[in-house]
């Protein structure tokens, strides 16, 4: 993957927007990113994550990317162009982010994360286009992923390399490494795959051990089945005895014997049952004919009863059957007489409805006949025809009202034009003078700005100085009262020695006495015989308490020499400072600093208003114009306004008149016209009910006639005398159903009473229903009984059966489930480390995880040897935790060989530049293998994050040739960091500079350092 050009938009700490051209940046191969702490260095990391990923590196959440200086009406947005795979793409994203809204409620609205992906083709003409490839969050991240090879995490660690976490992991425990590794290589399949292994192990387990519980309890089941019945049904004393748990296999022999003696119960049972069936089919014969005579004997006493109630109710049937024809008779006068009372009441309603219709007319059409009220409603339809011709009139009448109230309104908005503009234009002086000041201060303040950038840039320096200087006097006269101190004690040892060489000198004699023997030579005379030797004075010092004192004498010369050096080093120290500083306090020296920054800042902000300024100014001047344009048009409006407003009031004024002729006393001619309708509605409503009530009375007549014609036919004298014969039909039903139901009544007991089986039955002597059920009851109770014994065993036959046939499929399915189980069990064991099998006792993944770490060290020690000179190697360690932790994250051990001792210790023991060394190496190693996993395609560029301060000249050196090394086959690498020898060292540089209004960014090449 190669980087060619970044843009950052309202971005972190950029307010605004700024371009990276990496391809100007890595042309060197090797380029630099550095600023102040805070500046926004590692943010560029972070726009190239995001807009490759959607996300940031760690857990930090998007919604907190914009950037707080940024203006609100400027959007949050990352563009970045790169090549990988050889497809050359631009990815465009923003995060979630709020904006300000006119139409939302609160004033602001938001907009949702947006991805556009494109790549560059060649068109046809040989010129280059974008053409899109995806603008949906998924698409674009799975294109993403093809082209780099690389997910988020692999990504952050192989390309962004945080030299922080690797140092982190160069001294972690195997956990720890565990979860990072897991992280990059994806190596949970091997956990899953050792979890399913635990797991196949359990289920062909718990499959075994549910075949074998089924046929323990199918075997407690034949046996509940067979029951008591058929054990003494046989007392043979050889029939087996029901299997064990432990032995299922056993079950078969015992359960077919069982199924056998099933089987001979099931015979005998259906015979008995055949043989109550039959006694039964008698019992039940017997009873029926015993029941069948009593029920007709009962017939014929109920017959003899109902025989003399029927006679008893046929006396009073002749005056009934009198009643019931003459209500026949006057049933079909019962349509005409209600017709006659309908047209009575419609007579009645039709007066009192036209009465109520003349009450709403005028006095002079109350009493009036058709033909008059007909006239009077022609009359004002007439009237209001004319009305209607004038109703244009009086639209056009209030429509020039509705003309003159607009230009009213017209002419008060050009008079208030007029005046406003009038007033602007009276201010403009003052305002032009107030603007103008500014734009001059702020062009003035904006080339201030380098001088006060000089002028800090040597306050700053000067104030360093000065602090150093302090520091060196304080820490002079600490040292110069050392080298007094220590010369003092010098010459005070010193003394003490010579004295007491002096005082052994003095006494040498009586030292080498004390050595004499009688016998042998003297050391000084050699004389063998010693008349007189010397003897030792009591405070005699001895060979080692000199050379004590001269032990002491030359260290305390050693400490003053040292102490006497680092005076001389530190005067010469507090001299360069000195002569930078000069004598101003730092106190004084650091205000100075902060008003030279407080200017600084001051000029940088008017200067960053000077464009606004600049285009305030333009726009007021703009207004001025247009204000002067706006003044003369008001005017023009005002004279064109008042003109036509007299012209439309004439107009107006001669409609009127007529008007106010055709309304007589209403306000409106509509009002007129609505008078008119209401009077011809209530004119047409009597006219209408006087018809009605003319054709209600001449029905009703007709009626009477009829009525009386047919009174007189069906034979009755009178219209009223057949009204009084009417009786209510459903009694007339009544009667009529009352005498049909005796004849049928009647004919049904003559005919009962005649039947001769009943009379045959009422001859002979009464029934015995009661003897003859009791027989049939002990017939069936004998026959549910033999019946439901032999149901049993059919049931138990089949139910043993059916359990027989699933115990031997049971039995059949164990020998596989046993082989399946131990294969199961075994491979479990060895992918878990649970078993002798496993000889490295190590788990599946870790196993994995040690191969790829041993790769890793493998691949960083090439980079390793070359930072430390051949000193340092990498070693894996494939050592053990104890306890079962131990042998999950076992083989993930590292330890460092010294080759200059050749031995291996901690990494922990590494000081702080041989930790930042190996841990860039070990990120390095880990980019080439975790890139070789992943994808296998070569990373165009690398970005190292700080960590190079630790390092001495010497290891500084060493590892920028491995850095050189690392730009062969056109990769690029940039450091972030913030050491100054860098920057002498590396001439392609990104400035990232710190404001207090958002961050910037510079790119700065050898002439600018």
């Amino acid at each position: 993957m190669y980087l060619h050009h970044l843009t950052v938009q309202a971005f972190g700490p950029f307010a605004r927007t700024e371009d990276v051209d990496f391809d100007a940046l890595t042309s060197a191969g090797l380029f630099l990113l550095r600023g102040d702490t805070g500046a926004g260095k590692t943010s560029i990391l972070d726009a190239v994550c995001f807009a490759l990923y959607g996300t940031v590196p760690g857990i930090r959440p998007t919604h907190r990317l914009r950037s707080d200086h940024a203006p609100v009406d400027t959007r949050t947005r990352v563009v970045l162009e790169f090549t990988a795979a050889g497809r050359r793409l631009r990815i465009t994203r923003t995060p979630k982010q709020t904006y300000p809204s006119a139409r939302a409620k609160n004033g602001t609205a938001t907009a949702e994360a947006t991805v556009q992906l494109h790549e560059r083709t060649d068109t046809a003409d040989g010129s280059a286009a974008w053409e899109p490839v995806s603008a949906k969050h998924e698409d674009a991240s799975r294109e993403i992923e093809a082209a780099l090879g690389l997910s988020k995490e692999q990504f952050c660690q192989v390309v962004l390399l945080p030299q922080g976490d690797f140092a982190k992991f160069l001294r972690a425990d195997a956990k720890d490494r565990a979860t990072l590794l897991r992280r990059l290589f994806d190596t949970g399949r091997f956990q899953e795959l050792q979890t399913w292994l635990t797991t196949r192990s359990k289920t062909t387990k718990k499959d075994l051990d549910e075949v074998a519980t089924a046929v323990q309890q199918l075997s407690e089941r034949i046996d509940q089945e067979a029951g008591p019945a058929l054990q003494e049904a046989d007392t043979a004393s050889d029939r087996p005895a029901r299997p064990h748990a432990e032995h299922p296999t056993a079950a078969h022999s015992w359960a077919q014997d069982l199924l056998t003696r099933a089987h001979a119960a099931q015979s005998a049972a259906q015979a008995d049952e055949e043989r109550s069936d039959k006694a039964h089919q008698m019992a039940k014969q017997d009873h029926q004919r015993t029941v069948d005579l009593d029920t007709h004997q009962r017939q014929h006493s109920q017959a003899l009863v109902k025989r003399a109630v029927l006679d008893q109710k046929a006396a009073d049937h002749p005056r009934l059957r009198e009643l019931l024809e003459t209500g026949q008779r006057a049933e079909s006068l019962r349509p005409l007489l209600d017709g006659l009372e309908r047209s009575a009441l419609a007579l009645r309603k039709a007066r009192t409805a036209e009465d109520t219709a003349r009450t709403l007319l005028s006095a002079a059409h109350t009493h009036a006949e058709i033909p008059q009220l007909q006239q009077a409603l022609e009359q004002h339809h007439a009237e209001r025809g004319r009305l209607q011709g004038l109703l244009p009139d009086e639209e056009h009448h209030t429509q020039l009202g509705a003309q003159m109230s607009e230009l009213n309104k017209k002419e008060e908005q050009a008079q208030t034009d007029h005046d406003e503009a009038a007033q602007w234009l009276e201010e403009w002086p003052v305002l032009q003078t107030e603007h103008t000041g500014r734009v001059e201060a702020m062009a003035k303040a904006a080339d201030h700005i380098p001088q006060l950038e000089r002028d800090i840039q040597a306050l700053d320096t000067q104030f360093t100085a000065a602090r150093t200087r302090d520091s060196l006097a304080a820490r002079l006269a600490t040292a110069e009262e050392t080298e007094t101190k220590r010369e003092a004690e010098a010459l005070h040892a010193k003394k003490d020695w010579l004295d007491l060489r002096e005082r052994r000198l003095d006494g040498m004699a009586g030292e080498l006495a004390a050595e004499l023997t009688d016998g042998e030579a003297c050391s000084v005379c050699g004389s063998a015989v010693h008349p007189a030797p010397a003897q030792l004075r009591p405070d005699q010092p001895t060979r080692e308490d000199e050379e004590k004192a001269r032990t002491v004498h030359e260290r305390a010369e050693a400490a003053h020499s040292q102490a006497s050096r680092a005076r001389s080093d530190l005067a010469e120290q507090h001299a360069q400072a000195l002569g930078t500083a000069g004598s101003t306090p730092p106190d004084q020296l650091e205000l100075q600093l902060q008003a030279a920054r407080t200017a600084h800042q001051t000029a940088c902000d008017h200067a960053g208003e000077l464009p606004s300024a600049q285009e305030e100014l333009a726009r007021l001047q703009h207004e001025r114009d247009t204000r002067a344009h706006q003044s003369q048009e008001a005017k023009d409006r005002l004279t064109e306004c008042k003109t036509r407003h007299r012209a439309l009031a004439q107009q107006q004024h001669t409609i009127a008149l007529a008007l106010d002729a055709a309304r007589g006393t209403a306000a409106t001619l509509g009002d007129r016209m609505t008078d008119l309708t209401r009077a011809a509605e209530h004119l047409t409503a009597a006219i209408d009910a006087a018809q009605t009530t003319a054709t209600a009375a001449d029905r009703h007549r007709d009626a009477l006639t009829t009525a009386d014609d047919a009174a007189q036919d069906a034979g009755f004298p009178t219209r009223e005398e057949a009204a009084a014969a009417l009786q209510p039909a459903a009694l007339l039903q009544k009667w009529r159903e009352e005498l049909q139901q005796w004849d049928k009544d009647n004919a049904v007991v003559t005919d009962t009473l005649d039947t001769p089986h009943l009379l045959e039955a009422s001859a002979q002597p009464p029934a015995d229903p009661q003897a003859a059920s009791e027989a049939l009851l002990q017939a069936e109770t004998r026959m549910k009984n033999t019946a439901g014994a032999s149901q049993q065993a059919r049931d138990r036959f089949a139910a043993l059966t059916s359990l027989v046939v699933d115990l031997e499929t049971r039995l059949a399915e164990l020998e596989p489930l046993q082989a399946r189980y131990v294969l199961a069990d075994r491979l479990a064991g060895i992918a878990s480390a649970t078993t002798a099998a496993n000889t490295l006792s190590m788990e599946l993944e870790a196993y994995v995880l040690a191969a790829r770490l041993e790769e890793i060290a493998d691949a960083a020690n090439i980079r390793l040897q070359a930072m430390t000179s051949d000193r340092y190697l990498l070693v894996h360690s494939d050592e053990k935790d104890a306890g079962r932790r131990g042998r999950l994250k076992a083989g993930l051990g590292l330890r460092i060989l010294d080759n200059w001792t050749g031995t291996e210790r901690e990494t922990s023991t590494l000081s702080g530049g041989e930790t930042f060394t190996a841990s860039l190496a070990l990120a390095l190693g880990l980019a080439d293998v975790v890139t070789q996993e992943a994808s296998g395609r070569p990373l165009g560029t690398l970005f190292i994050d700080e960590g190079f301060g630790s390092l001495d000249e010497q290891n500084l050196q060493d590892v920028m040739d491995v850095l050189d090394q690392l730009r062969a086959g056109n990769r690029a690498v940039g450091i972030v960091s913030h050491v100054a020898e860098l920057g002498r060292r590396i001439p392609s540089q990104l400035s990232v500079m710190k404001h207090r209004n958002g961050s910037t960014l510079r790119p700065l090449v050898s002439a600018d350092l």
